[in-house]
């Protein structure tokens, strides 16, 4: 009885510290550091009225530190379907990165696991690590995380990937050094 009231009293907790954190609006600032569905275009992909299905978020967390989120995901029965998930996390040390950082890899690792998708490296890749999703043998996305100092990037695209890093530097490479200058402004 006693460890049950320890774990509700612990779950409580970690709710009450969530519900301090908040939420800021997002600058242009902040959209350069993130992949988004129109930076596909450079690569012949363009979505019509994409802005409309693109979502933001700035969180700053009762530790001081700040995640910035963007997804996109196209309507159901669209006949590209394609989810895009990217966050930035800037934290205020880097044991809060290398924290964030490990926190995304379990989490992606169970889910890709559960689904049956599994993770083949790309070479190549100059900072952080991207990986081809595959699930029955067939290309389906990809995954890159990064950490660097204080700061974690995550990106998750399916529906689309990229096999090579010349390509994905193509994609990602201003966004990423956009993030090694990017500073919160308070």
């Amino acid at each position: 009885m006693q460890q049950a009231c320890r774990a509700v009293l612990c779950l409580l907790a970690c709710f009450a510290l969530g519900a301090c954190d908040t939420q800021e609006p997002i600058t242009e600032a902040d959209k350069e550091i993130l992949v988004r569905v129109t930076d596909l275009a450079s690569f012949d992909v363009r979505i019509p009225g994409a802005e409309a299905h693109e979502t933001f978020a700035k969180v700053k967390q009762i530790d001081g530190s700040y995640e910035l989120t963007y997804k996109f995901e196209t309507p159901s029965g669209s006949q590209r379907p394609l989810y895009m998930h990217v966050s930035a996390t800037v934290g205020r040390k880097a044991s809060d990165a290398v924290l964030a950082e490990s926190a995304e890899k379990v989490g992606l690792l169970i889910a890709f696991r559960k689904g049956g998708v599994v993770e083949q490296e790309v070479a190549g890749i100059k900072a952080g690590r991207l990986a081809l999703l595959v699930k029955d043998g067939q290309p389906i996305g990809n995954v890159f995380t990064l950490r660097e100092g204080t700061k974690t990037y995550l990106f998750v695209i399916s529906g689309l990937f990229v096999r090579d890093a010349e390509s994905w530097q193509k994609l990602a490479g201003k966004k990423l050094d956009n993030l090694a200058r990017y500073e919160i402004k308070t």
